[in-house]
């Protein structure tokens, strides 16, 4: 009776961690793009609309991607594709390097 209790409680437990990871996924704040270490993009994630921002206008090739609130790296001719692997970032203290391209997308918390 007593692992039973345990697993079930284990099971709670786990269920709570993914339940405040997922609530947090609203609460989306600004995306700071900086190339070279010099900022050329700030996208607030919760007012900016879905779109394809092409950074071969500032020599970088390759392109993010916003949507839902949420961003990430596309469309990269890096060799090892990392910062396309890295996914959607969206929460305060998230980023997306690519390293080949110095560039950074880096979200903070409004």
């Amino acid at each position: 009776m007593r692992w039973e209790l345990v697993l079930v409680l284990l099971a709670l437990l786990v269920l709570g961690g993914f339940y405040l990871l997922n609530s947090r996924g609203g609460e989306s704040g600004t995306a700071y793009v900086s190339i070279s270490g010099q900022r050329v993009l700030e996208l607030p994630l919760k007012s900016t609309p879905d779109q394809i921002i092409d950074l071969s206008v500032y020599g970088v090739p390759a392109s993010l991607e916003v949507k839902d609130h949420k961003i990430r790296f596309i469309n990269v001719t890096c060799p090892d594709h990392i910062c396309e692997k890295t996914g959607w970032v969206w929460m305060d203290g998230q980023s997306a390097v690519c390293m080949p391209n110095r560039t950074a997308v880096v979200v903070a918390a409004d």
